[in-house]
């Protein structure tokens, strides 16, 4: 019972405790250490693939103080789970209001609210391996490109003849084959219920990020399109 509650208590942590390395970037501190960084977008993606859109399935509340030369951002949390809102927080960041040349930085709020909510989605696990220092260890980062680069994508498709599921590793995925198919698709009621039959290949989970944008993207055109065409 312990060791089940455990792996519940970890489900969020674990399905946003890995970074993609395309979304990072290194720095040098002062003093010389390097940092990474995490892309503030990427974040809000990751939130959003696992509770919905935001202010649907997660939400924020930010609230500015003004000090000394100094913003303050205060952020809060919210997100959906088993029926139920649940919200922590405040989480803070400070920026100095003020440019090195002694001009007014207009950016400072933005970049305190920013920080704010990087420290703010890690207390739920996202990029857990970059706090924990593991991109420090280029074979880590290795690895993780390669994972990111061949995730299988199952496509649950129904039972016919008695075949089972189709698995296509993505590094032999034809994402010809996928978008030729979503340009065929004649009516609207049919592309919905594509993307109903292969959830798979809308889940940003299971390839890496360009791809599920690629078929997104191809999607919501063809959707468009249909919806403009009037073609039901």
């Amino acid at each position: 019972m312990g060791v089940k509650r455990m792996k519940k208590n970890m489900e969020i942590w674990n399905s946003l405790n890995k970074t993609n390395p395309d979304f990072t970037k290194k720095f040098n501190k002062f003093g010389g250490k390097e940092l990474t960084t995490i892309d503030p977008h990427y974040q809000i993606q990751m939130m959003t693939d696992l509770f919905g859109p935001v202010g649907k399935g997660w939400k924020y509340n930010v609230e500015y103080k003004y000090q000394d030369g100094l913003v303050f951002a205060e952020v809060c949390v919210q997100y959906y789970q088993d029926h139920k809102w649940y919200e922590y927080g405040p989480v803070c960041s400070v920026q100095n209001l003020s440019k090195k040349n002694g001009g007014l930085d207009d950016e400072a709020p933005k970049k305190a609210m920013t920080d704010a909510m990087t420290k703010a989605f890690s207390h739920l696990g996202m990029s857990a391996d970059v706090f924990l220092g593991k991109h420090d260890d280029s074979k880590y980062v290795e690895d993780l490109k390669k994972e990111f680069a061949t995730k299988v994508v199952e496509i649950p498709k129904k039972k016919q003849n008695g075949k089972k599921n189709i698995r296509l590793d993505m590094d032999q995925f034809d994402m010809d084959q996928v978008r030729k198919a979503i340009k065929n698709i004649n009516t609207a009621y049919a592309l919905r219920n594509f993307k109903k039959d292969y959830p798979e290949l809308f889940d940003s989970n299971n390839m890496s990020i360009r791809e599920y944008r690629i078929i997104d993207d191809l999607w919501e055109t063809r959707l468009t399109q249909l919806n403009q065409e009037g073609v039901n």
